[in-house]
């Protein structure tokens, strides 16, 4: 039981830094003086954060409901 909750603790830590980290890039990526270029990119790396956040935080709660 300890483990599952040290591993739940540890994907939802992922889930935050990955929520947090793709939300300061679409903000940093959506400067008004930023290339476009660059603004697409930040999108694109902002989507895939959030996926991966949501993917972490679909696996803390598989965790915790196995236990």
């Amino acid at each position: 039981m300890n483990e599952a909750m040290n591993l739940a603790l540890v994907f939802g830590t992922l889930t935050l830094t990955c929520w947090m980290v793709g939300g300061a890039i679409a903000v940093i990526g959506n400067a008004e003086h930023c290339h476009p270029h660059r603004q697409q990119i930040s999108g694109f790396v902002s989507l895939g954060l959030n996926i991966l956040g949501l993917v972490c935080a679909i696996l803390m709660g598989a965790v915790l409901v196995a236990q």
